[in-house]
């Protein structure tokens, strides 16, 4: 039965188990634990509930086994209500909850936006001396994140520093990595600092991530610090490096630097991704320098990379906006009649430009062609429609 189970050949093992009762042998709470598993994976919920019910109904109790297997699929299906009724269920058959159960619900909780739910339960767990574990304080500090309440990320650090404890790298990073995109950069620092403190070492993407901050906030010469420290300690850029700092430099208006980097980039070797290309590009067209880009692009093609939609979402952008418009209709016209995968987006770039250059009737032949080939129009798309009256 449990080989049929991890086959997801569920119907044969049902059969098995009811041929178990049939025989006067009785299926013990293993057997159920094993068949509740398959029917968890399949997230059939309606067996796994029928299931339960027979289980009361012939008298086997279910042990922190079979609620830990209830607990996460119902967890998966984002269920709150069926998980704390089971939480509740448990206790009323003289089970508590486990670390790892209040874990499953915690991050349930939090994926849903349900903070101050997900600290009741933490502070629950530590009523009932249980120990959370990093990913649980992971997993809140993620959540406080996503919704502003930074006093709570820095308590629940400082928790888990009296606690013993001890992040790694990655939940360093992390923590940088939401900061640095909060304009919350300093606070960064602090921690890549106590990184240090506690013995751990920075690296390539602690140092990707703070340059991102700095150049987020404008502080250009933090961003050459962190490089030629970088470099000074024998740590490679990688292509998020360059590309941290192409980005960087563009934004911040100093092209010739975002070049310059891009040809370093070449020169050591490191090889540019979709990502390098498309803000190159950007860039170039920003700036006014079509010949370089079309220039770009064609380098592009010859060195293998996969060209996606936002590349072509930025070529029709660059050229529109340096009119280029015809160059811009004929690439455009391309990409349809080779049924590329165009986007909404897309649509838009070319309908708000042909509006702006007075060329109506094209513009409106696109609106027009938008539902035709399947495509849902956006905010952006409706107020074009009423441009165009």
């Amino acid at each position: 039965m449990d080989y049929l189970c991890k086959s997801r050949r569920c119907a044969e093992a049902r059969t098995i188990f009811d041929s178990m009762a049939g025989k006067d042998q009785k299926p013990n709470v293993t057997s159920y634990s094993i068949l509740l598993h398959a029917y968890a994976m399949e997230q059939s919920f309606h067996d796994m509930h029928c299931l339960i019910e027979l289980m009361v109904e012939n008298g086997v109790a279910p042990n922190h086994s079979v609620y830990n297997i209830l607990i996460d699929a119902y967890a998966k299906g984002k269920m709150v209500d069926d998980v704390m009724h089971i939480f509740t269920k448990m206790r009323q058959q003289g089970l508590n909850p486990n670390a790892v159960n209040y874990g499953t619900v915690i991050n349930l909780l939090c994926s849903i936006g349900r903070m101050d739910d997900a600290m009741l339960q933490f502070n629950q767990m530590i009523t009932e001396e249980l120990v959370p574990d990093i990913i649980v304080f992971n997993t809140l500090i993620s959540g406080f994140f996503s919704c502003g309440k930074w006093e709570k990320v820095h308590e629940l650090l400082a928790e888990m520093l009296n606690r013993g404890i001890y992040p790694d790298n990655v939940f360093f990073n992390t923590i940088m990595d939401h900061l640095c995109k909060n304009g919350r950069v300093m606070e960064s620092q602090d921690l890549a600092d106590l990184m240090i403190h506690m013995g751990l070492k920075p690296d390539v993407h602690t140092y990707n991530t703070l340059m991102g901050g700095y150049f987020f906030i404008g502080k250009m010469d933090e961003v050459r610090k962190l490089l030629d420290h970088m470099v000074s300690i024998g740590m490679e850029p990688d292509v998020v490096t360059y590309n941290t700092l192409i980005d960087g430099y563009f934004k911040n208006g100093m092209i010739d630097d975002a070049l310059a980097v891009f040809s370093e980039m070449l020169d050591k070797k490191v090889k540019p991704c979709v990502i390098t290309y498309n803000t190159v590009l950007h860039g170039l067209f920003h700036t006014g320098r079509t010949v370089a880009a079309n220039e770009l692009y064609l380098r592009m093609i010859d060195s293998g990379i996969c060209v996606d939609i936002v590349t072509y979402n930025i070529i029709l952008s660059g050229l529109c906006r340096n009119n280029c418009m015809d160059e811009a209709l004929r690439m455009f016209q391309n990409l349809c009649s080779r049924n590329y995968q165009l986007e909404i987006r897309t649509y838009n770039i070319m309908i708000s430009a042909l509006l702006k250059v007075g060329r109506k009737e094209e513009a409106t032949g696109l609106l027009d062609g938008i539902s035709a080939k399947g495509f849902v129009p956006d905010a952006v798309t409706y107020r074009l429609m009423i441009q165009s009256f």
